[in-house]
């Protein structure tokens, strides 16, 4: 059976819903028609020339992205830029967009945190910040291991879960435990307060600037920034799950992939 981009807008919507997103994000339909149909589906963590061109070679004609490639408002479309280009190819190969951004972020049940706390094995989830009265949606995610582990047995565990090789690390020490553990994927670090609230041993997020980590001197707390891309990606595979499920309860003759052609912006060397 057939569907239609309007349709998988709606899958997505059930499984983080689009309004829930914080205010000055830009999430939902971004570029297409939604009643296009649609029969491959490609998800990415960013519109990226290398995403859009296997796109493009592969006959999708879809992309869902986690960041929106329209976030600040654009004053023109044109070739000479670097967007613009992006979005005009986009639009000539009726290739449609869609971006679940900070609506993946906040969702309790389906979410990016939530992923990654039961990765990591972690128990007694709760909200870091939650919003509203139901205690399904808000920023981070506070859990606790099922016993207490060293810090290196930890750090270990985390460069598994992220599948990484370095993590940067801030206010540890040798003989450093850890149980209580606040996750917060992407640029975090506003959530550093509420984190040192819960007293948790660790914070794992990514983008933590100097300044901000002196933020912890002093308390218990220690920051684990394990990298934007890296603390998002290994999300897309569980997301590609969550929609081939509705796809299936559905009955659509729909394909969907995570990018191959995806690469951290940020290497160690």
């Amino acid at each position: 059976m057939m569907t239609s981009v309007n349709k998988i807008l709606k899958m997505i919507d059930q499984i983080a819903p689009f309004e829930t997103a914080d205010s000055w994000d830009n999430v939902g339909l971004l570029i297409g028609n939604e009643n296009q149909v649609v029969n491959r589906i490609l998800i990415a963590l960013d519109l990226t020339e290398e995403v859009l061109k296997e796109a493009i070679e592969e006959g999708f004609d879809l992309i869902v992205t986690h960041h929106p490639i329209i976030f600040s408002p654009l004053r023109k479309i044109t070739t000479g830029d670097r967007i613009g280009r992006i979005l005009i190819e986009a639009i000539q190969n009726e290739i449609a967009i869609i971006a679940a951004h900070t609506n993946l972020d906040k969702v309790f049940s389906n979410g990016i945190n939530r992923y990654l706390a039961d990765s990591l094995e972690l128990e007694q989830l709760q909200i870091l910040i939650p919003e509203g009265t139901d205690l399904k949606y808000g920023h981070g995610i506070v859990g606790s291991l099922g016993s207490i582990m060293s810090f290196d047995e930890f750090i270990a565990k985390v460069k598994n879960v992220f599948q990484i090789d370095h993590v940067k690390v801030s206010n540890s020490s040798n003989n450093k435990v850890v149980r209580k553990v606040v996750i917060s994927s992407g640029a975090s670090s506003d959530f550093i307060t509420h984190a040192i609230s819960t007293q948790a041993d660790v914070f794992i997020t990514s983008d933590l600037k100097y300044h901000e980590c002196q933020n912890v001197i002093g308390t218990n707390l220690t920051l684990i920034d394990v990298g934007h891309y890296e603390s998002e990606s290994v999300y897309l595979v569980h997301f590609k799950a969550l929609i081939d499920g509705r796809i299936s309860d559905k009955n659509y003759d729909v394909f969907t992939k995570v990018s191959e052609m995806e690469y951290p912006l940020i290497k160690h060397l």
